[in-house]
């Protein structure tokens, strides 16, 4: 007996289990989803209102979160042939780029796809958002009409109710809450949605933002900078303390009646006291004012450190925290590299979320390109689908490998030939390579100091690039 044959058959895939037979374990409750989020401030419309404050009033989480969205807007997008060299898949993808305004067309939405991003990107910080796809039908560049999207119309998480899922696992629609009183909003399907999340898990379909772990730091800054606050409006303007010398009143022959008679004076101006430019106090060599008790320094360094120590966390929640490099006594430019590489490749993942939903076959809150496909084209098989790509957010290769090129010229690795030249120059857009400037390997070799010429001449064409 061998011993695949001794081994009990439930330990064995005899055939393929197509029944589902456990569950995602996101709690559902009406809609609503719980057991995820142990803070009733932090879940719902509750975070909703909280992350929206946060954005609006701290300058260094709007830093934090506008250098991101920034850095994810300069990306460029197109479609790509699911199968290259394939007719079909081509022709997909050229309808595709057509849709979304991408590689030299116009498009056929009412709002280009950039200005759309602007909003889209906000479930990063927030954790989900989604957009209600319209619709329209307008002929194409070749006369064929066509149904196209006209715009991902965005719908604000302040206005969501609640999530639809018959099972509790997987989402069937949205309903949203009734927003002043001229329209009652219907709920919208899942397959009329597109839904960014970030990191979701299970059935929680509103994720993690980055604002989740930034809160607690938030609420600490708020409550250092209003202790300091308060300290500076007790503190900036000293209590008068009226002090009475009863021995030069002795001296100048005063009686009581007369001192009782400054002090109630003395009072009066201490009571009626304002610091302003024109408040004056009057005293005299037996009634004089002072400050009651030492004044602190208003600037105390602890609350700066603590508040100082939130920025830092705000910060590296983000992966910003190159931007405070130069700020503190501390840091480098390879550091700072470092983190911006960091930075970038997040930036990145973060554009792979928007072109996956977007990509992929009909499906509840995506496949975008799949629907409009299907409505146009029927039933098509799914690999020749066009894919969304984005780029220019990667790190510059060229820039990079800049120090080393003398180091691979001389060792032989790289040969300092006109078709070098010419990469060098389609890289840099400086141009074509004019035929009367070229030379062989040989000629640039003998010209070359050091090994440093195909270096220099790099430089030399960034400048006239800039320049230019």
């Amino acid at each position: 007996m061998s011993r695949e044959d001794r081994n009990p058959k439930h330990m064995r895939a005899l055939a393929p289990q197509f029944r589902t037979r456990g569950i995602t374990g996101t709690q559902l409750n009406g809609g609503t989803i719980a057991g995820k989020e142990q803070n009733p401030r932090l879940s719902g419309l509750n975070w909703v209102q909280e992350a929206e404050e946060m954005l609006r009033t701290d300058p260094i989480v709007r830093r934090s979160w506008h250098m991101l969205r920034q850095t994810l807007l300069s990306a460029t997008w197109r479609f790509e042939s699911g199968i290259e060299g394939d007719a079909v898949a081509d022709e997909l993808a050229r309808f595709a780029n057509e849709a979304f305004g991408f590689d030299g067309y116009s498009g056929q939405m009412s709002l280009s796809f950039e200005d759309q991003l602007a909003y889209l990107f906000e479930f990063v910080p927030l954790g989900y958002r989604y957009a209600e796809e319209l619709y329209k039908v307008a002929p194409d560049s070749t006369g064929q009409v066509r149904v196209w999207l006209d715009q991902y119309a965005d719908r604000e998480p302040s206005a969501h109710n609640k999530w639809l899922s018959r099972d509790s696992q997987q989402l069937d629609g949205v309903v949203q809450n009734i927003v002043g009183t001229t329209y009652t909003p219907e709920p919208i399907p899942a397959h009329k949605l597109l839904l960014l999340t970030l990191n979701k898990t299970g059935s929680n379909f509103e994720g993690v933002g980055m604002l989740r772990p930034v809160w607690w730091w938030w609420r600490t800054k708020q409550r250092a900078s209003n202790l300091m606050c308060v300290g500076l409006d007790r503190w900036a303007v000293p209590t008068p303390k009226v002090v009475v010398d009863r021995s030069q009143a002795e001296m100048a022959g005063l009686t009581d009646a007369d001192v009782n008679a400054m002090i109630d004076d003395a009072e009066a101006q201490a009571q009626a006291f304002l610091a302003t430019e024109q408040s004056y106090l009057v005293e005299n060599n037996v009634v004089k004012f002072e400050s009651y008790a030492e004044q602190p320094n208003l600037y105390a360094q602890g609350p700066l450190d603590i508040i100082t120590k939130c920025n830092a966390e705000i910060s590296a929640s983000f992966l910003a925290q190159f931007a405070d490099l130069g700020n503190t006594e501390t840091g480098a430019r390879s550091v700072g590299e470092i983190h911006l590489s960091i930075f970038r490749r997040a930036a990145i993942n973060l554009c792979d979320i928007v072109a996956s939903a977007i990509s992929g076959i009909d499906r509840r809150g995506g496949g975008t390109i799949g629907r409009l496909i299907r409505w146009n084209y029927g039933a098509i098989d799914a690999s020749k689908l066009p894919k969304l790509t984005h780029t220019g957010l990667d790190t510059d290769d060229l820039a990079e490998s800049m120090g080393m090129l003398p180091q691979l010229v001389q060792a032989g690795i790289l040969t300092p030939d006109d078709e070098l030249e010419r990469a060098i120059r389609e890289r840099l857009g400086a141009g074509d390579l004019p035929e009367e400037a070229s030379r062989s390997a040989q000629e640039r070799t003998a010209s070359a100091k050091g090994g440093s010429s195909l270096s220099a001449f790099t430089e030399k064409l960034i400048r006239s690039k800039r320049n230019g």
